[in-house]
């Protein structure tokens, strides 16, 4: 009965130190950050279905605004990031210096220019 009871401690010991060691939930917090968004016209209008992509010398990522011109992106990297907005039809836009810190989300409002439209070609020749 005695060896029994001299095994309990350690034992309990060991399982504590093992649960410790598998929990890794500790070490996911403060990585990475969020940025989310919406993309509008000149008029204020959400603009859907724009390519939204983020890019820093650690990470790029590429998203698509949904039908109110919301978009966000999960799980960058704490960098400095230069985002574009382009769709067709609109001027592909650039907006350098946005920021993203570790646990937190960005939130930013884009606007974006309707594109010239070329309606004709006029060639013309001279007589000389």
């Amino acid at each position: 009965m005695r060896s029994s009871r001299s095994f309990r401690r350690p034992l309990v010991a060991v399982l504590v130190l093992v649960t410790m060691l598998v929990q890794g939930t500790w070490a996911l917090a403060g990585v990475t950050g969020n940025m989310s968004g919406t993309v509008r016209d000149n008029t204020g209008a959400p603009v859907a279905g724009a390519k939204v992509q983020a890019v820093s010398p650690s990470q790029s990522a590429t998203t698509t605004t949904d039908t109110t011109g919301h978009f966000i992106m999960l799980s960058l990297a704490p960098d400095t990031y230069a985002v574009s907005v382009s769709k067709d039809g609109y001027q592909q836009t650039s907006f350098p210096g946005e920021v993203v810190f570790a646990d937190q989300t960005q939130q930013a409002t884009y606007t974006i220019g309707k594109a010239l439209k070329t309606i004709a070609h006029v060639t013309s020749a001279s007589a000389g």
